[in-house]
C-alpha cells in the first residue's frame, strides 16, 4: 500500500456516544432519511392522486432506481478520489435546494408530474454519490473497536426513519399537502448538510498519476480484488440472489396476500412495515451489546436458518387460514410477529457483513466496493418485481411463497456447507 495512503483519522475516545464526529454523522442521517421516507411517501399519494394511475406510479420509483443503479458505481469511485465528508455536503445541498426549487414552482401553481422526474433523477444521482461516501467515511472517523455498534446504529437509521416517517409523513400530507412536503424535506437535506460540515475528517487518499484511470477501469480492478476474496465475493453474489428472491416476497406477495386473500385495509397491511423496522432496532441492539467476533460466519448461518423457519411459517398461516383453521385476526398477528423477527435477523445477518466489509477492504477500494455491492442489490430489486408480479397472475400465492421458502432454505444448506465462507 502506499505509504501516502493513511487509514484512520480517529482521535481516541472511550465511547461511541462521545465520538462527535461519528454524533453528528448519525444525526445528520437520520434527520434527512426522515425527510425522505416522508417525501416518498407523499409522492405516491400525490401520483396516484393527480393520474389516478398505479402504472404511473410505479414507473416514477422505478425510474429513481434504475437511475441509481447506473450512477452507483461511479459513485463509489468518486467516493474514493474525493474528500468524501464534502461530497456528503453537497450532495445533502444539492438535494436540498433542488427539493427547494420543484416545491417554490408548484408553490407557484405550476405542478406537473415531470418536476417529479427531474427531482427523482437528481436526487439518485446525489444518492449514489453520498452513500457509498458516509458508508466508506464510518470506518475513517470511528475506532476498530467501535465499528460493530457504528454500524448497527448506522443501520437503525433506517428503521427509525421509516417508523417515524410514515406516521409523521401521513398526518403532514393530510392536512399541509405536497407543496409542505416538498420544503420540508429541502430543509431535512440541508440540516443534514451543515451538520456534516462540522465532521472532523482529513482526505488521506493520494494518488499518483498513473492510478487516476478510467472509472470503468477502477470498478474492474475493484471486481477483481473482491473476486480474489473468495469469501466476500461468494456473500456479495449471495446477497444478490437473496434480495432477488425477497423482493418480490414483500413488495409483490404480501401487499397481495392482504389485498386479495385477506382483504384487510392498508393500515394493517402497514402493520408489516412498521414492525419489520422495530425488529431491525432490536437486532441493531442485540448485536451492539455483544463481544465483537473476528469471524461473521455464525451470524450468517443462524440468520438464514431464522429465515428459513419464519418464511415457511408465513406459508403456513396463510394455508391455515386459507382452510379456516385461523381468524384473519390471528394471521394479522402472525404476520406482524414473523415481520418483526425477520427484521431482527436481518439486522443479524445485515450488520456484522457491514463491519467485515469495511475492515477487510482497503480504504482505497472501500467507496467503490460499497457501491459496487449496493449497485447489485438494487439491481435485483426491480428484477424481482417484475419476476414476482408475472409469477403472481399464474400461480396460486401459497405455492410461491412456498417455493421461496424451499429457495432459501437450500441457499442456507449450502452456505453450511461452504468452506470459504466459514472462514469469513
Amino acid at each position: 500500500m502506499d505509504n501516502n495512503m493513511e487509514l484512520k483519522t480517529t482521535t481516541t475516545t472511550n465511547s461511541l456516544y462521545k465520538n462527535k464526529n461519528f454524533i453528528l454523522l448519525f444525526l445528520g442521517k437520520l434527520v434527512s432519511q426522515v425527510g425522505d421516507v416522508i417525501y416518498n411517501m407523499a409522492i405516491g399519494w400525490y401520483i396516484l392522486t393527480i393520474t389516478q394511475s398505479a402504472i404511473q406510479m410505479s414507473f416514477y420509483m422505478a425510474f429513481g432506481t434504475i437511475v441509481y443503479v447506473l450512477c452507483g458505481p461511479f459513485g463509489g469511485v468518486i467516493a474514493d478520489r474525493l474528500n468524501r465528508k464534502w461530497l456528503m455536503v453537497w450532495m445533502d445541498i444539492i438535494r436540498g435546494v433542488t427539493v427547494a426549487i420543484i416545491g417554490l414552482i408548484m408553490f407557484l401553481g405550476i405542478e406537473s408530474i415531470w418536476l417529479l422526474y427531474i427531482a427523482s433523477f437528481v436526487l439518485s444521482i446525489c444518492g449514489a454519490i453520498f452513500v457509498p461516501s458516509s458508508n466508506a467515511l464510518v470506518p475513517n472517523i470511528v475506532e476498530q473497536e467501535h465499528l460493530t455498534k457504528a454500524n448497527s446504529m448506522a443501520g437503525s437509521v433506517n428503521s427509525i426513519s421509516n417508523i417515524v416517517g410514515l406516521v409523521v409523513g401521513g398526518v403532514l400530507y393530510a392536512f399541509l399537502g405536497i407543496k409542505f412536503i416538498f420544503i420540508l424535506n429541502s430543509v431535512s437535506y440541508i440540516l443534514s448538510g451543515i451538520s456534516e460540515i462540522f465532521i472532523e475528517y482529513k482526505h488521506n487518499i493520494v494518488m499518483n498519476h498513473q492510478e487516476r484511470r478510467h472509472f470503468v477501469r477502477e470498478l474492474v480492478d475493484t471486481y477483481k480484488y473482491l473476486k480474489s476474496e473468495r469469501g466476500l465475493f461468494i456473500i456479495m453474489w449471495l446477497g444478490t440472489l437473496f434480495n432477488f428472491i425477497l423482493v418480490p416476497l414483500f413488495a409483490v406477495f404480501m401487499p397481495y396476500i392482504y389485498n386479495q386473500i385477506l382483504k384487510t385495509s392498508a393500515l394493517e397491511y402497514s402493520y408489516v412495515g412498521a414492525a419489520e423496522s422495530i425488529g431491525f432496532i432490536i437486532g441493531a441492539i442485540i448485536i451492539s451489546s455483544l463481544p465483537q467476533r473476528d469471524k461473521v460466519s455464525g451470524y450468517l448461518k443462524i440468520g438464514m436458518v431464522a429465515f428459513s423457519l419464519l418464511i415457511f411459517n408465513i406459508y403456513l398461516f396463510m394455508n391455515f387460514y386459507i382452510k379456516n383453521v385461523i381468524p384473519i385476526r390471528g394471521v394479522i398477528i402472525s404476520f406482524t410477529v414473523i415481520s418483526l423477527l425477520l427484521g431482527t435477523f436481518s439486522s443479524i445477518i445485515n450488520i456484522p457483513l457491514g463491519v467485515l466489509i469495511q475492515r477487510k477492504i482497503p480504504n482505497e477500494l472501500l467507496g467503490k466496493a460499497s457501491s459496487l455491492l449496493n449497485t447489485l442489490l438494487m439491481a435485483a430489486m426491480p428484477i424481482g418485481m417484475v419476476v414476482g408480479g408475472t409469477l403472481a397472475d399464474l400461480f396460486p400465492m401459497n405455492i410461491l411463497v412456498f417455493s421461496i421458502a424451499i429457495i432459501v432454505a437450500i441457499l442456507t444448506v449450502y452456505i453450511f456447507f461452504q468452506r470459504d465462507l466459514a472462514q469469513v
